[in-house]
């Protein structure tokens, strides 16, 4: 008699004795990213992370693309309202039954599309992520792209906003001779 055992995938870090896991999905994914930045001080081959088979600690695959390909996860729809609430920031006025309420059609106006809220403060997550608006020219990420399509920019697995950071980073160096870094904010 011969059992199959099920698989079941992990995002981990792959930091030696570092235990940090995340759901096999792509918010999962994305939060074990944004935790290498508590590793920023080793070196990047030391670094990353992987989807692996909790119950045999066996390495899946290490991009998230590849995941789905595989079918370890599936893409996901972004979820526009079901976020968790940030810290600082306001609540929204509810109306009945804890609907925002509408505002009155005018006459003769055109519907207004909803625009996404502008952050202009930070916002700190309860995961600790930074959540602001920053509005870029559309050559932001051609340049992007066109780093990592012509090998400019060696970790192909790079974020768009990793590399505008290390970007901004070089520049203050370069140009200004200062130095950016992130520290923790005290209380």
């Amino acid at each position: 008699m011969t059992t199959t055992e099920q698989v079941k995938p992990v995002w981990k870090c792959r930091v030696e004795g570092c235990g940090y896991t995340a759901a096999p999905t792509e918010e999962g994914y994305n939060k074990v990213r944004g935790h290498q930045l508590a590793h920023k001080s080793m070196p990047k081959e030391k670094k990353g992370s992987c989807l692996i088979d909790e119950n045999t600690g066996k390495i899946l695959t290490e991009k998230l693309a590849e995941a789905v390909e595989k079918g370890f996860m599936k893409a996901e729809p972004p979820k526009p309202e079901e976020q968790e609430p940030e810290l600082g920031k306001p609540e929204e006025k509810k109306g009945e039954k804890g609907k925002p309420p509408e505002e009155p059609e005018k006459p003769g106006e055109p519907e207004k599309a909803e625009k996404p809220e502008e952050l202009t403060a930070p916002q700190v997550s309860r995961e600790g992520i930074f959540r602001y608006t920053i509005t870029l020219p559309a050559d932001a990420f051609v340049l992007f792209n066109i780093a990592k399509t012509f090998g400019l920019e060696p970790d192909s697995d790079k974020l768009f906003d990793e590399w505008l950071w290390d970007c901004i980073r070089w520049r203050f160096e370069k140009d200004y001779k200062r130095r950016l870094v992130l520290a923790p904010v005290e209380v």
